[in-house]
């Protein structure tokens, strides 16, 4: 796995999130008590965008159909609509002051 610098350490902060596309991949960064979740930014049921998404209970709600993931590994909790596939949770590494995924 290749180390894919996406941001400085330094610029984190309790609810920081931001989106970096790396490789194909749509990639949302963010950080919610204290810990970083790297996941990816687009909902596995309907293709939707995952950033503007509200954190209830550790897991990330998708806007459109209020689909619940796990921020720790991505794991469907609650489907609206019927079976979704979980969302995909990407490897990261700190190093040199800089957060990035590993691929």
């Amino acid at each position: 796995m290749n180390f894919h610098p996406l941001v400085a350490e330094a610029q984190l902060h309790e609810g920081y999130r931001q989106v970096f596309s790396i490789q194909g991949h749509d990639l949302l960064l963010l950080q919610h008590e204290g810990q970083l979740h790297l996941l990816d930014n687009i909902c596995p049921h309907a293709g939707y965008p995952l950033h503007q998404g509200q954190i209830i209970n550790h897991a990330l709600r998708c806007p459109m159909h209020g689909y619940l993931f796990e921020l720790d590994g991505g794991r469907c909790i609650l489907h609206s609509e019927g079976p979704c596939d979980d969302l995909r949770a990407f490897p990261f590494a700190i190093r040199e002051g800089m957060v990035g995924v590993l691929l």
